[in-house]
C-alpha cells in the first residue's frame, strides 16, 4: 500500500546473535527480575541522529550478586557513548552508576554497572527503576518507497527471558518528530504498526506519535511485532542516509560479521524473518473455514462485516466497523473517542448476533470489557465461517471485493457534495473491506472537489461542504476508533487468532528457545530497522 504510511521491505539483514559468539559471554547467574514497564522516547534529530531515553521499571527483583548490571541494547554501532548518562532509582533515591561501558554480554549495547551498595539497596527493595540516556547517530534513512521522505524505525530493546520473568507488562513508545516541523498530515506511518493520533508535546513543541502495548511476550518483541517507526519529508533534516546496498559483506557493518561462516549467517537471516513474518502474519490468519468446496460459488448473503472477516481485514478494523454500523442505526452513541473510548448503549441488541454481542460488551462506566469484545469476535469468526460451508472461500472473496469496488464508484460519481455525503455515510463499511482503505481516501477521494466542478470556498469566506474535509474526517475516525477501542487492540487480536485458528502444537520432544542477545538489522528501504536486545 502507497499514501500516508511506508513499508519497511527486509531486503538485506545483517544478523549477529551473541549466542552464535563463543567468546564474550555473561557469566552464570541465577537472578531475575519482571519488567513492569519499558518507556521509551525517540527524538529526531536534524543531524540524522536520535536520542534515545529509557526508563525500565524492574520489580520482583531476587538472588542478586555484585556482578549485577544492566545491558541496555542499542540500535546500531555508531552509537556515542561519551553521550550516555543513566540513574537507578530505589525506594525515591536518585543513584549514579558506577560505570557506563560498552557491553560485553550483548553486541551492539552499553553496559550499566552498579556499586555494591545500589544492589544491597536494590536486594532490600526488590524493584528499582532505570533511567538511561543515548544519543545514537546514522538514524535516519531515505525512504524508498515515497520521494522527498526519510524516516525511522526502532525495536524497543527486550531481555533474555533467562532473567526476564513472564511478559513486559506495558511498553509505551513515543518518537518526537524533528523541529519545525508542524503538519501531522505530512507524517507516515508503518504498515503493520501505526501509531495513535499525532499531539503536540508540551515539553519540546514537537509533533509526538505514540504507541502503547500490554502484556508484550519478548520472544515476539525480539521478532519485530512491536516495532515502532515514523516517516516524514527529508527537508526537515540536514543529514538523510541511503538504505543498504545489495553488496552483502559490505553491509554487514562490524568486522565479527566477516569472521562469521557464511551458512551460519544465512540460517540465522532465514530464522529470524521468517520469525518476524511469523508474528505479523499470525495475526491476520484468524479465519480457516473448514469445509470450502472450490467450485460452489460465493456465499452472497453476508453483510459487510461479515465479508470483513472472510478477507481477512484486522481485527481493529473488524472492531471499528461494528461500531460504526451501531453508530450509524442509532443504536450505540460515542461519548468519548480517548483510549479507552467510552460508548453508551440505547438499545438492547442489534439486528444481527455480532452486534448484540459487541453492546454487551459495553461496560456501565462506557469502556468495553475486553473479555466479551474477545468473545464477541471469537463468535463472528466462528459463524462466519459456518456460513461458508458448502461455498467457494476464494470465490466468496472476489463477490465482494466486487461489491467493495462498486461502492468506491459511487462515491466518486456523485454529483454534489450533499449526495457525495450522503452515498459517503451508506457505502463506507463496504469501502473499508479494501486493505488501502486511508490511501484509496487520499488518491481517489480528497480531491473530488476539483473533479466534480463544486467551487471551492474563498479563504476566510463560506461556500459549499469540503468534500476532502469530510474524506479525511472519515480517515480519521476509522484510525482513531481502532486504535482506542481498548487498550493494547493488536494484544487482543492475537487473543482471539489463539482461539479461532491456534497453532499447531510441536511435535512430542521438540522445544522452540528464544534470545534476549543483541542483533543489528539493516533494513534496506525507508529505514534501518534498529534492533536490539538487553540483559545480561
Amino acid at each position: 500500500m502507497v499514501g500516508r504510511r511506508f513499508a519497511v521491505l527486509i531486503a538485506i539483514i545483517a544478523i549477529i546473535l551473541a549466542v552464535s559468539l563463543p567468546a564474550q559471554t555473561a557469566p552464570a547467574q541465577s537472578y531475575s527480575f519482571t519488567l513492569d514497564q519499558e518507556n521509551l522516547l525517540v527524538t529526531v534529530l536534524r543531524d540524522g541522529s536520535v536520542d534515545i531515553d529509557y526508563e525500565f521499571r524492574f520489580g520482583n527483583v531476587s538472588s542478586l550478586d555484585y556482578d549485577f548490571g544492566v545491558d541496555v541494547g542499542l540500535p546500531n554501532g555508531e552509537f556515542d557513548l561519551s553521550s550516555a548518562t543513566a540513574t537507578i532509582i530505589v525506594d525515591g533515591d536518585r543513584i549514579a552508576p558506577r560505570e557506563l561501558r560498552d557491553s560485553p554480554y550483548i553486541d551492539t549495547g552499553v553496559a550499566v554497572e552498579l556499586e555494591p551498595e545500589t544492589i544491597d539497596a536494590i536486594r532490600s527493595s526488590g524493584s528499582f527503576i532505570l533511567e538511561f540516556h543515548i544519543n545514537n547517530p546514522q538514524m535516519v534513512y531515505r525512504n524508498e518507497l515515497q520521494n522527498g521522505t526519510a524516516g525511522v524505525v526502532v525495536r524497543p530493546t527486550w531481555f533474555s527471558a533467562g532473567f526476564q520473568n513472564g511478559n513486559t507488562a506495558s511498553i509505551n513508545a513515543t518518537i518526537l518528530l524533528p523541529e519545525g516541523m508542524t503538519d501531522a498530515s505530512e507524517v507516515l506511518w508503518l504498515e503493520e504498526n501505526p501509531f495513535d493520533p499525532i499531539y503536540v508535546d508540551e515539553a519540546t513543541g514537537r509533533l509526538a506519535a505514540t504507541w502503547r502495548y500490554v502484556n508484550v511476550d519478548p520472544a515476539q518483541q525480539a521478532a519485530g511485532a512491536y516495532d515502532v517507526g515514523v516517516g516524514f519529508p527529508d527537508r526537515y533534516v540536514d543529514v538523510v542516509y541511503e538504505p543498504p546496498s545489495g553488496d552483502f559483506l559490505g553491509n554487514l557493518g562490524t568486522l565479527i560479521c566477516l569472521l562469521l561462516p557464511l551458512i551460519a549467517i544465512a540460517f540465522i537471516i532465514g530464522i529470524v524473518v521468517m520469525a518476524a513474518r511469523g508474528a505479523r502474519k499470525r495475526r491476520e490468519d484468524y479465519f480457516d473455514p473448514k469445509m470450502n468446496v472450490v467450485g460452489a460459488g460465493p456465499r452472497r448473503d453476508l453483510t459487510a462485516v461479515e465479508a470483513a472477516v472472510v478477507s481477512e481485514r484486522p481485527l481493529e478494523m473488524i472492531a471499528t466497523m461494528i461500531l460504526f454500523g451501531l453508530e450509524r442505526k442509532g443504536m450505540v452513541k460515542v461519548l468519548s473517542d480517548e483510549r479507552p473510548m467510552r460508548l453508551q448503549r440505547l438499545v438492547d441488541r442489534g439486528e444481527h448476533p455480532y452486534e448484540s454481542d459487541y453492546m454487551l460488551a459495553i461496560t456501565a462506566d462506557g469502556t468495553l470489557d475486553r473479555v466479551l469484545l474477545r468473545r464477541a469476535l471469537v463468535n463472528l469468526v466462528k459463524s462466519t465461517s459456518t456460513k461458508l460451508k458448502g461455498f467457494d472461500l476464494e470465490a466468496t472473496k472476489k463477490y465482494y471485493d466486487t461489491i467493495a469496488e462498486k461502492a468506491w464508484q459511487q462515491v466518486k460519481d456523485a454529483g454534489t457534495p450533499e449526495e457525495f455525503a450522503n452515498v459517503l455515510k451508506e457505502r463506507n463499511e463496504w469501502m473499508m473491506l479494501d486493505p488501502d482503505y486511508q490511501g484509496r481516501m487520499r488518491r481517489d477521494i480528497w480531491p473530488l472537489p476539483i473533479l466534480i466542478g463544486y467551487p471551492r470556498p474563498a479563504p476566510g469566506g463560506g461556500g459549499g461542504p469540503d468534500i476532502g474535509g469530510m474524506a479525511r474526517d472519515y480517515v480519521d475516525k476509522v484510525r482513531t476508533t481502532s486504535q482506542n477501542l481498548v487498550d493494547d487492540m493488536r494484544g487482543m487480536a492475537r487473543d482471539v487468532v489463539g482461539q479461532t485458528n491456534p497453532r499447531p502444537s510441536p511435535p512430542a520432544g521438540t522445544r522452540v528457545r528464544s534470545s534476549g542477545s543483541s542483533c543489528y538489522c539493516a533494513c534496506a528501504c525507508a529505514c534501518a530497522c534498529a534492533c536490539a536486545g538487553g540483559g545480561r
